[in-house]
């Protein structure tokens, strides 16, 4: 098996790592790498894109990323491929660090909020609803496996 390497960014554990997809069935793999059917690519720049689920925006978000330069949220895991001039897929050409640094997940905190209670024997705390807060942070970088 011929394999090219691609950096899969896991958004609900926020991370990114170098995996190896089979060059002769390159599309079976990324959908499977990103776990949809459906795909689109968003241009990085001349030489790398990212892979996302095409329909990821119309499901309920656990969390989205944002690219530095382009407008949209993206939905779901991603994967960052380089292309050539004949446009196939190839190993992207620039370190893993690049791209993470182009990248910000965003996910919701739920913080609880309190209210005191009093009265004539009851002293006390009980919370009252939840407040949300985005946060967000750049994926970890998972050190290579080895062993494939």
């Amino acid at each position: 098996m011929t394999t090219i390497s691609a950096y899969l960014v896991n958004v609900e554990q926020r991370t990114i790592r170098s995996v190896a997809i089979d060059r002769m069935d390159s599309l079976k793999e990324i959908r499977r790498h990103i776990g949809c059917s459906r795909i689109d690519m968003v241009r990085i720049d001349r030489d790398h894109c990212v892979v996302v689920d095409d329909d990821g925006l119309t499901d309920e978000l656990p969390c989205f990323t944002e690219l530095t330069g382009y407008r949209s949220p993206l939905a779901g895991n991603l994967l960052i491929v380089g292309t050539n001039a004949a446009g196939e897929t190839v190993a992207p050409q620039r370190p893993i660090e690049d791209f993470a640094e182009m990248l910000r997940i965003r996910y919701p905190v739920l913080s609880p909020v309190f209210e005191t209670i009093r009265g004539p024997n009851v002293f006390g705390s009980r919370v009252s609803g939840f407040s949300v807060e985005l946060k967000d942070m750049t994926p970890v970088i998972l050190p290579e496996a080895h062993g494939h």
